[in-house]
């Protein structure tokens, strides 16, 4: 979850809302790649953090009962090996790109992971190592290519949880998004309210919208995971919309 504080308590969005504005950025994304290779790869930045009911998880609240934003380490990565499992058995099971994508993102995650204090998670990360070798040779993708396909789906991602996180400067301060497929370093900044640009501009059209879905949680802390569940389901959604100009 993306947890952040709001003045009627928290905001939560969803990982896999998070997912989706990041393959509505892909979709508006100038890129050139035949259409049997892109809407798996679309699908695959839609789903790359998919694998788990996130209100559901007793490891998305602290020990204090408050909702646990993504990057506040819970220690417990084993309850997180179940999720990526979960997440490459979705992606494996849609495609051989699909695959690839998700465990290329799932070895940037975790590029400083393998240390040998968690051997379950170093075993997956090494089993994912040899299903990539095998998927590269399926697929017929050299591994420049496969290099220039997930550069595209990280700057999607990385431009996704900038905007989910709030994380856009105001007054026009410009801050970096990642390294675009083709090598280029975008800025992204505000126009004005809810109006983004990005430089270079990226994108087929010169004017789109996007939106992501959130909840605002009034209830501070929470006695169980269950509970907590509990208020998130009946929680009506709001949506937030940006248009982006160039």
């Amino acid at each position: 979850m993306i947890v952040t504080s709001h003045n009627q308590g928290w905001k939560i969005t969803t990982q896999r809302s998070h997912g989706l504005l990041a393959a509505m950025l892909a979709f508006q994304f100038e890129i050139d790649l035949p259409n049997e290779i892109m809407v798996p790869t679309l699908i695959a930045i839609a789903e790359h953090d998919d694998g788990v009911a996130e209100t559901k998880e007793r490891k998305n609240l602290t020990d204090a009962g408050a909702p646990r934003h993504f990057l506040v380490d819970d220690g417990n990565a084993k309850s997180d090996l179940k999720q990526y499992q979960n997440v490459m058995e979705i992606a494996t099971s849609k495609s051989q790109i699909n695959a690839l994508m998700t465990s290329m993102h799932l070895s940037f995650i975790f590029s400083d992971h393998v240390n040998g204090k968690d051997k379950e998670m170093d075993s997956f990360l090494k089993d994912q190592e040899k299903n990539r070798k095998k998927l590269l040779k399926n697929l017929n993708f050299d591994n420049q290519f496969a290099e220039h396909l997930y550069r595209f789906v990280e700057w999607c991602d990385a431009f996704s949880l900038l905007i989910c996180m709030d994380k856009i400067q105001p007054e026009g301060r410009k801050m970096e998004i990642s390294e675009s497929p083709d090598g280029v370093i975008n800025q992204v900044f505000y126009k004005e309210d809810n109006v983004i640009t990005v430089t270079p501009w990226p994108f087929k059209q010169e004017r789109f919208t996007v939106f992501y879905e959130y909840k605002i949680i009034e209830q501070l802390k929470f006695t169980s995971v269950e509970q907590f569940d509990q208020i998130c389901s009946t929680t009506v959604p709001q949506r937030q919309e940006f248009v982006l100009v160039k």
